[in-house]
């Protein structure tokens, strides 16, 4: 399989051949990608439901053509639309949103045969209106005039807890979203801290934060967010035992705590990754009862505010997946702090598990997550200069020594240790 040309920009107004360049490149892109597809006995690209086959991609090479092939035809149509349309389309999009939610209220991914179609005339004339603006993006698809089918999207809602998932975003982050500016002009276009009011607060009028208005006020939406947590729990738990090497924490003692872990579903699949290594684990979490789960990977269960002095001292690790990017600097550095004071200067290190922005071109998905985390936490997703920038600003003597990364999206474990 060929490589194919890692740099691609915007053509100079000058070059009367670069547009065409862009083409070419992403045919090359295309072809490589094939190929790979090929190789590795998975079906071509198809808007058609797959349920049964993958189409996630292993080798690197693959992967690197598939993010060229999205990133170049966005570059296309962004340089061909009329610019003032592009900006209007652009502006509306969350008319699709609210479309999409429309949709899963209404279930109607429950109405559409897995392998046939249903007519409009089987829909409410409201829903055949929502089901226009979806066909657009490909969600469903339109076989003939009226006549409705399932897209490997669509198919998504039957199969997985993703509708959880798109429902939490399409409600909560949406609503919040719609009132960031307003809480950014608030802040006077300042960085969110830990105490400003967020996108959220406006939207839901409350001066709690998000975790602890969906544990008092709001269960029912807190049931939900849990289970759109599992949802994406699904996707990234088998990854993440795989991106750093648990077992050699066996030599600095075997503990690890997981910190603000839930109900200990990523330190489950760590213990059962290694089942030899003789690790344990200790859950710490605000919303869980002291004790222990059961199963040969049993952990322990410890209820702890990780913004208060860490009681466990001189763990092997001390393990944050997806936590610092739910809060601002001020608030990371005092989580940082406090888990400093309990560690082992020889043998301890904390992992966090989070995004690490490419600093030149970022998924976009990373950099609207970046803005989804700021509307509904006052948080972000960080690139490597500015995880580095806030370990060096919670001071304790922290140091970055390695980026352990996935090569299957930007997700990254960074091992952070005391300097000797």
């Amino acid at each position: 399989m060929g490589s194919i040309d890692d740099s691609f920009s915007l053509p100079a107004p000058s070059d009367e051949h670069g547009f065409e360049a862009l083409g070419t490149q992403l045919v090359e892109a295309m072809s490589t990608y094939a190929k790979c597809l090929k190789a590795e006995n998975l079906p071509p690209p198809s808007l058609y439901p797959m349920f049964s086959a993958s189409t996630s991609v292993a080798c690197p090479e693959g992967i690197e053509a598939k993010r060229k092939i999205v990133e170049l035809s966005q570059l296309i149509c962004a340089a061909t639309m009329d610019p003032e349309l592009n900006l209007l389309i652009s502006s509306l999009q969350f008319h699709f949103c609210s479309s999409l939610k429309v949709a899963i209220d209404l279930r109607i991914y429950e109405y559409i045969p897995v392998d046939g179609t249903v007519s409009l005339s089987q829909l409410a004339e409201l829903a055949g209106r929502i089901m226009r603006v979806l066909t657009n993006k490909h969600v469903f698809m339109q076989i003939q005039p009226g006549h409705y089918a399932h897209t490997r999207m669509s198919s998504l809602l039957l199969k997985t807890k993703a509708k959880d998932l798109l429902s939490h975003r399409l409600d909560d982050v949406f609503r919040s979203a719609s009132r960031e500016a307003d809480a950014l002009a608030q802040a006077g276009y300042r960085e969110p801290d830990r105490r400003a009011a967020k996108g959220f607060n406006l939207a839901f009028n409350t001066d709690k934060n998000f975790w602890e208005y969906i544990a008092t006020d709001d269960p029912k939406r807190g049931a939900r967010f849990a289970r759109a947590m599992h949802a994406v729990n699904i996707n990234s738990l088998d990854v993440i035992p795989r991106l750093y090497p648990f077992d050699s924490l066996a030599t600095d003692g075997s503990l690890i705590v997981d910190v603000g872990g839930g109900q200990g579903q990523v330190a489950k699949r760590i213990l059962e990754y290694y089942p030899n290594s003789g690790l344990r684990c200790i859950v710490q979490d605000g919303y869980v009862t002291n004790g222990s789960t059961a199963g040969p990977a049993a952990v322990e269960m410890h209820r702890h505010d990780f913004f208060e002095a860490q009681p466990i001292k001189g763990a092997a690790a001390y393990f944050f997946r997806h936590i610092f990017h739910d809060w601002p600097d001020n608030a990371c550095v005092t989580i940082l702090k406090q888990t400093a004071r309990a560690m082992d200067k020889h043998r301890s290190r904390i992992l966090i598990c989070d995004q690490v922005l490419d600093d030149n071109s970022p998924a976009e998905a990373s950099l609207l997550y970046d803005i989804d985390m700021m509307s509904l936490f006052g948080g972000k997703e960080r690139s490597l200069a500015e995880w580095k920038s806030l370990i060096y600003s919670a001071g304790e003597n922290l140091e970055i020594v390695n980026v352990l990364r996935s090569p299957e999206s930007e997700a990254a474990i960074l091992d952070v240790r005391l300097k000797l």
